[in-house]
């Protein structure tokens, strides 16, 4: 897919996952502006004032019920002021099937992974999450099917323990490949290990579409 698809799928006031560099984690964000393959995003300094200059890779995901979407891009511009944007062109886009059946949460969590029949564990990045899966980052590459025991680093919580099955794998181009497990066992204090974050990211991610409302209206 090319950028002419940008406005046919992002809008303004849509919730969006963003990522500035390769060695940033997502984080979410909203839509201020769609014009043609250029978009406007907010400014949030936490994730982006170590990353965030002219010429930067972006990366932007959306998701629905059906598919979710990937665009790739270049920040344009830093727009200065009380408020603060950035202007992004995007030049080309990936969909895929979304086949979660719950929501995804854009992360960037520590860790650890053992395959059930090995010892030895393994250090990875989960990069999205919800209550039946995650995405992650790792140098050790995990082959599909393979049942692995997880160890999630939860900020302001004991870690999270669950298991799954590895169901894919691709190469991210570097000495890291992305994976996505889906869960086999939870039990309930993970459960409710997750739904606590969960709900942090949620307070963050309302918060965010106020102050789209209130810039709105003013």
């Amino acid at each position: 897919m090319n950028a002419s698809y940008v406005p046919a799928v992002l809008k303004e006031g849509m919730m969006v996952g963003v990522r500035i560099g390769p060695d940033s984690r997502w984080h979410g964000n909203i839509i201020y502006d769609v014009t043609g393959s250029t978009v406007r995003i907010a400014y949030i300094d936490k994730f982006m004032d170590r990353y965030t200059q002219p010429d930067r890779a972006v990366w932007i995901k959306y998701s629905n019920d059906y598919f979710i979407y990937y665009f790739y891009g270049k920040v344009k511009k830093i727009d200065p002021g009380s408020s603060r944007y950035i202007t992004v062109d995007l030049e080309n886009a990936e969909e895929m099937i979304n086949n979660r059946l719950y929501p995804r949460y854009d992360v960037r969590l520590e860790a650890t992974l053992r395959p059930v029949w090995d010892d030895e564990a393994y250090k990875c990045v989960v990069t999205d999450l919800s209550y039946g899966g995650a995405a992650f980052e790792c140098e050790h590459k995990f082959e599909g099917n393979e049942n692995i025991e997880m160890t999630i680093y939860l900020p302001d919580s004991e870690p999270t323990r669950v298991t799954g099955k590895v169901i894919r794998r691709r190469s991210s181009g570097g000495v890291f490949a992305d994976h996505a497990t889906q869960f086999i066992e939870c039990d309930n204090i993970s459960n409710a290990q997750l739904s606590n974050y969960f709900k942090k990211l949620d307070i963050e991610a309302t918060e965010l579409y106020n102050q789209y409302i209130d810039h709105n209206g003013a």
